[in-house]
């Protein structure tokens, strides 16, 4: 199934029309590609041909007789990639795989939509590509296919729906692999590893916005609409000062007439945001911070598992730091479309001094009363950066620090060292994307670590030469408000033998020592040269003597 508001924001081309570089272009000759498993797909594809020029791969089709602009081949696809007007399959032979773009009649060599009525079809993601269709045996399923493939002939734009910055991504350092969020939250397979950074396929992209939503940095953001745009709506709704009791719904599609006569009857607050997954956790905090009393977040049929499952663990994050904030983790709620009804039902029954029952909370934790401020400057551009903003707008800068354990995976933590392995060689602070670890020279060696900053892409611990970091998820709000820095681990520094300058520290030393110390190139001075800095180690080697 390909994502309904994709299909939606698909918009024909009109003629000399200019294509908008917020915008990709696909250009659809017609050509289908039908695949079965064996003839009985035959039946199907003349139906298909009615309309479109056909290409049948399916074993024993070629004994059955077709039109002439029907080509048929007896073999079995195994696999297929691409996109509306620009599909690719092969079929595998002894000698190997081979492409099957000979078949086609376009001039490319691709086809522009596919008919997948193998009995497993060949796309596995949750959502398939613009023009792919696997509808299955059912009558009705293949009608909607056939109508759909009608109207995908010609030249049509969508949006290119993300914004990715490469200076934020955490994905990798030097040929280490840390973060994967996005890829492994990807229902259509448009997300893939380049190295240190990813690649973003913008014709598979469907704008479901999970992406953006596990994304721990802001590296991919969401351009319709934007964290900033989002940003203002949210104070804008919530700019009445009666709302700290009022429970403001974020939903994606509009609700049922009964739903929002029972809103209206009761007051409460309604944000329509669309994709759900575009209105992230930071948004989330902020709704609260902001004086909302409740924040209520709908999921309809139309979300995908990948997206579901990507809300809920984002849920379980917040609902284990909201106590570690002075809130209740009641204070935010998942509810399917189906249940909203019956949830407002009993907030309307619920007596208004439990409805304030956060603000006690709040007064018992000595923090602040929250204020109605601006955010920072760069709040819209970095995800961390909000987050700590609204934690700030909670008060959790003042008070006693209370932390909570996340579960396995969150973006929150610490870095932890063994001391009796690391030798404060710095490794882990040049793979660092997010210069969470620093190096300070003082007059001890120190690495130096600010919570505030770590995501948690474990790019330290895989690059770590000791083995000595490991990760610990948590939420540690007054950390994180006042962006505390912690040496992890310090020494005494060494002077260079030669001019005295000090440039490395004791540990580190003695385990290069200690690793070298059968290396024939310790015989040849190799030990003196270890102690010496570089700069003298390189003046010795380029002396004439």
């Amino acid at each position: 199934m390909t994502a309904p508001g994709c299909m939606a924001a698909l918009t024909p081309l009109a003629t000399g029309a200019t294509v908008s570089p917020e915008a990709v272009l696909f250009e659809s000759l017609g050509t289908v590609l039908v695949l079965g498993d064996d003839a009985s797909v035959g039946e199907v594809a003349e139906i298909v041909a009615r309309n479109h020029r056909t290409v049948v791969f399916a074993p024993g089709i070629e004994a059955r007789a077709f039109a002439s602009h029907v080509t048929t081949v007896g073999r079995k696809v195994t696999a297929v990639q691409g996109h509306l007007g620009a599909f690719q399959a092969q079929v595998r032979s002894a000698s190997g795989v081979s492409d099957i773009g000979a078949a086609s009649p376009n001039p490319n060599r691709f086809f522009d939509m596919v008919l997948d009525l193998c009995r497993r079809p060949l796309w596995t993601s949750e959502l398939a590509p613009l023009g792919y269709f696997a509808p299955g045996g059912g009558a009705k399923e293949q009608a909607a296919a056939f109508e759909a493939m009608l109207a995908l002939v010609g030249k049509f734009t969508k949006p290119r729906y993300l914004s990715y910055q490469t200076d934020l991504c955490a994905h990798g350092v030097s040929g280490f692999q840390g973060c994967t969020r996005c890829l492994d939250v990807c229902s259509v397979q448009a997300i893939a590893s380049a190295g240190n950074t990813v690649r973003i396929d913008p014709y598979l992209c469907q704008g479901c916005a999970t992406c953006t939503l596990a994304c721990p940095t802001g590296a991919l953001s969401f351009k319709f609409p934007t964290r900033d745009a989002l940003g203002r709506r949210l104070e804008q709704t919530l700019s009445n000062p009666d709302t700290a009791k009022t429970v403001l719904i974020v939903h994606s599609r509009q609700l049922a007439a009964s739903v929002q006569a029972t809103i209206a009857q009761q007051g409460v607050l309604s944000l329509v945001v669309d994709p759900l997954p575009a209105f992230g956790d930071e948004l989330w905090l902020r709704a609260l911070a902001l004086g909302a009393g409740t924040l209520v977040l709908v999921a309809d049929e139309l979300l995908s598992p990948k997206s579901r499952s990507v809300i809920e663990s984002h849920m379980l994050q917040m609902h284990a730091a909201l106590p570690t904030l002075g809130l209740a983790r009641d204070r935010l709620v998942w509810l399917q479309e189906r249940d909203l009804a019956r949830w407002l039902d009993e907030y309307g029954a619920e007596p208004l001094g439990a409805r304030g029952q956060n603000e006690l909370e709040s007064a018992s934790n000595g923090r602040r009363p929250v204020s109605r401020p601006s955010a920072s400057p760069s709040w819209a551009r970095y995800k961390r950066l909000a987050w700590i903003d609204d934690v700030r707008l909670l008060g959790a800068s003042v008070g006693a620090e209370t932390t909570a354990v996340l579960p396995a995976g969150s973006s929150f933590g610490q870095v932890r060292v063994n001391a009796q392995r690391c030798t404060l060689c710095f490794a882990c602070v040049n793979l660092c994307p997010t210069s969470a670890l620093k190096a300070v020279d003082a007059k001890t060696q120190q690495l130096v670590f600010q919570e505030s900053a770590c995501v948690q892409c474990g790019l330290c611990v895989v690059g770590c030469p000791e083995e000595a970091l490991s990760l610990q998820a948590r939420f540690a709000p007054q950390t994180l408000a006042n962006m505390t820095r912690t040496v992890l681990q310090q020494d005494e520094q060494l002077a260079c033998t030669s001019c005295g300058t000090p440039f490395v520290s004791r540990r580190l030393l003695a385990s290069s020592l200690a690793r070298l110390k059968d290396h024939p190139v310790m015989a040849k001075g190799g030990r003196e040269a270890l102690m010496t800095c570089p700069s003298c180690r390189q003046r010795e080697m380029l002396s004439p003597s």
